[in-house]
């Protein structure tokens, strides 16, 4: 080994060393701990395979090095197996400073790779870096060789294409930046490795050099990148080259053409020649400078830096804002001059508003794209992120919220909702020191940072927009509080029209009531005083007496429903309805609810049917309640359909509840009493035109019966809802009735509540007029026999 060599390769460590240093002394405040560890791993491993390479070809085999050597392994071997070991460290690494979600089974994986051949080295029968060990490939006994290279493989196709992806969906140019440029070191780093790697041997030791010298040249990029902030932009590189190549040419064109001019021109000499040239000086500099003019602005817009009239655009957009009332028009002009003056893709604003704790509440202005619609951030009273805008009054960049070691403390909502904005900047909207919005901007057309220059516009159209937007949202304010005040007059004037008909209600009630107490009580009065006088004068008979005192039971049972439906309201209004919870059939309920109306049915021929009842699964529910709720809803149906129609009741079990639905053709509900009608003593029509009887097509009663239904099926856990498009007597629309029970009710409804004495004496009442009765007969055969 000659001595340029060993001053190369010396030169090489020092620099590797050089390297460490300034990695490990360099204030790292913006660091993570993973880029310096696998980083200073990846530059430790390059270090000592440098110093490798000066040692003999035949160190393992004789001398003082010899030691350092197991087994079978050679230095040629260890060059290899080092220069892989770079590799390993240095793929952890990528996707490391790429910040790419990966599995700790790549470290493994290509730790497993390394370590393969490392072990096979120190075997003996391998020529792993022996002099054309690449060219052996294939040969039976060789495949370390090919498991390296196969390696190699992966790792240079994977990588570059992870950091192009990475660059390639970067929302922040600076992200994008470090992308590229981490994407050029790849194949350099790459290369280099595997040149020193084929040429271990030291049969070429040039071509190692050249290797060792470009992978030395691709880590200390790595190592700046990671220890600077903020890379060199290459694509702006790339762009002003080409300008200045663009200017170059134009001006060597010129300047070629004049020379060319003058040389086929002039052949005169003295004074003449002079002339002359100066006439070919003068043409050649009227041409040039409108050319260069107009390439230099060619060359500014492929680099990206068009850059308007600020001054000029500043003063219209004042103009503009200040006579802006509305959000929507405010948003649009301000998103507008963001894209003409700092060239951004997307604009946005934010409005700002404090918690009495301090902290802050943003939302993006309406008008905005529908992304951001129904966006909400918090900014505690101590985050960075808020001293930064409300207190400091400075922008912020995307960048340094992502990386800035200033806001590694900022929480993970707050990233997560400036993340969502896809924004790159943010200035604060002060009035008189007070925060009150954020005005946005997103990435650049050309794909270039913002420079202090941008931020310095930014805040400039902020400052601005301050006065602009506080006005703004005072008029906002000012028409939501004028909607509201609308919206509160109409709920004032439909809660005062529905005071006025439960008004009403109570004057019908006491019409009603009055009626229904009035006539059995009549009724008894009547019939008693006919058997006194009767008796009086000997003339009863038991024939007489018996019809007698049939008529006056049936006046004491009338008024005893009353009275009955009167305590049950009672009870709903104290929420102490009683309820004793059992295992039933819907079937059984529903059958149990018609059969008392069956006489009434055949009497009107209405055609009543069910449906899909039987299939429905068991319920956990009070028989005798569930069954007056449905006889109560059956019965409403029957009142308000013609003779002659139709009920259908049909019931299918959804989710975990089953649903009943009681169809009728009816003359139908209007929608303004929907709600209405589950009200006590609630009458849709005008009780001195409704007949006496209960079970009549608009037959009276004291319109407690739905109260009492939605109190029972409400204290089941259920609902009870009624749907009809209008009331027509002609045209007869119909109401349908849904009714919705849990298959079991919650824990709430599980209770049995002590009732009174009169309460108990109608139940014992009612219990022994049910055990007289005859059994229930199946929904279809009464519907058979209603149909007749």
């Amino acid at each position: 080994m000659d001595q340029a060599t060993i001053f190369v390769l010396a030169g090489l460590a020092s620099g590797y060393v050089a390297l460490v240093a300034i990695l490990l002394g360099r204030n790292t405040r913006r660091f993570t701990i993973g880029s310096r560890r696998w980083i200073g791993l990846t530059l430790g491993a390059a270090l000592l395979q440098t110093l490798v390479w000066l040692l003999p070809a035949d160190a393992h085999a004789a001398g003082p090095p010899a030691a350092l050597f197991v087994g079978e392994l050679t230095r040629p071997a260890l060059g290899v197996l080092l220069a892989n070991l770079v590799l390993v460290f240095f793929s952890v690494q990528t996707l490391r400073y790429l910040r790419v979600r990966f599995t700790r089974l790549w470290p493994v994986a290509v730790l497993v790779w390394w370590l393969v051949p490392a072990v096979a080295a120190t075997q003996p029968g391998f020529r792993l870096g022996e002099a054309g060990w690449l060219g052996t490939i294939g040969e039976p006994g060789e495949w370390p060789g090919l498991w390296v290279a196969a390696g190699w493989m992966v790792l240079g196709a994977m990588l570059p294409l992870v950091a192009f992806a990475v660059f390639y969906r970067a929302d922040l140019p600076e992200v994008a930046n470090r992308a590229l440029f981490w994407a050029f070191l790849i194949p350099v780093v790459l290369l280099g490795a595997v040149v020193s790697a084929i040429f271990s041997a030291g049969d070429a030791v040039e071509m190692a050099l050249a290797g060792l010298v470009m992978q030395f040249g691709g880590l200390m990029g790595a190592t700046y990148s990671v220890w600077a902030y903020r890379v060199v932009d290459l694509r702006r590189l790339l762009r002003d080259a080409l300008a200045v190549g663009w200017l170059v040419a134009i001006s060597a064109g010129v300047v070629l053409g004049a020379l060319l001019v003058t040389d086929g021109l002039v052949t005169a000499g003295g004074a003449r020649r002079q002339l002359a040239l100066g006439g070919v000086a003068l043409g050649a500099a009227l041409i040039h400078v409108p050319l260069y003019a107009l390439a230099r602005r060619l060359a500014r817009r492929l680099g990206g830096r068009v850059e308007p009239e600020t001054a000029q655009v500043l003063r219209r957009f004042s103009e503009r804002i200040t006579a802006a009332v509305e959000l929507e028009t405010l948003v649009e002009i301000t998103q507008r001059t963001l894209s003409r003056v700092l060239g951004v893709r997307r604009g946005g604003l934010l409005l700002a508003s404090y918690d009495p704790d301090g902290a802050l509440h943003l939302e993006p202005a309406p008008g905005q794209v529908e992304r951001l619609a129904g966006l909400r951030g918090r900014l505690a009273s101590d985050s960075p992120v808020l001293d930064r805008l409300a207190r400091q009054h400075a922008p912020l960049l995307q960048y340094d919220l992502d990386f800035g070691r200033d806001y590694r403390l900022v929480g993970g909502d707050e990233r997560a909702f400036f993340q969502q904005m896809r924004m790159s900047a943010y200035a604060p909207v002060s009035v008189q020191g007070r925060l009150i919005g954020v005005l946005c901007a997103g990435a650049k057309l050309s794909d270039d940072p913002f420079t202090a220059r941008d931020l310095e516009l930014l805040m400039a159209l902020a400052n601005q927009v301050g006065v602009a937007l506080r006005n703004a949202r005072l008029v906002a304010d000012l028409r939501r509080r004028e909607a509201e005040q609308a919206e509160l007059n109409r709920q004032l004037s439909a809660t005062k029209e529905q005071l006025e008909r439960l008004d009403s209600v109570k004057t019908d009630f006491v019409t009603i009531a009055s009626h229904e107490l009035r006539t059995p009580l009549t009724q008894i009065r009547g019939y008693s005083d006919i058997m006194e006088a009767m008796n009086e004068e000997g003339l009863l008979d038991h024939d007489q007496i018996a019809s007698m005192t049939g008529n006056l039971r049936k006046a004491a049972d009338r008024l005893e429903s009353l009275i009955e439906a009167m305590l049950d309201v009672s009870q709903l209004d104290v929420d102490a309805m009683d309820l004793h919870f059992a295992t039933l059939s819907v079937d059984s309920v529903m059958r149990g609810a018609i059969e008392p109306l069956m006489e009434s049915i055949k009497s009107r021929k209405l055609m009543v049917s069910a449906r899909g009842l039987r299939a429905l699964p068991p319920i956990q529910g009070d028989m005798q309640r569930l069954a007056q709720a449905f006889r109560n809803v059956v019965l409403n149906a029957i009142k308000y359909t013609p003779d002659g129609g139709r009920i259908d009741i049909t019931g299918r079990l959804q989710d975990d509840e089953i649903v009943i639905a009681v169809r009728d053709s009816g003359i139908g509900i209007d929608p303004k009493n929907h709600e209405l009608i589950f009200e006590k003593f609630f009458r849709t029509h005008d009780p001195g035109l409704h007949s006496t009887g209960t079970t009549k097509f608009l037959g009276a009663g004291p319109g407690l019966g739905l109260t009492i239904a939605r109190g029972v099926i409400e204290g089941h856990g259920g609902r009870i809802w009624v749907e009809s498009e209008r009331e027509d007597r002609e045209a007869l629309p119909g109401s349908t009735f849904w009714i919705a029970l849990p298959l079991s009710p919650p824990a709430g409804a599980r209770r049995v509540v002590a009732i009174g004495r009169e309460r108990q004496a109608i139940e014992q009442r009612r219990r022994t007029r049910t055990s007289d009765a005859v059994r229930m007969p199946e929904l279809p055969d009464a519907a058979a026999r209603a149909g007749r």
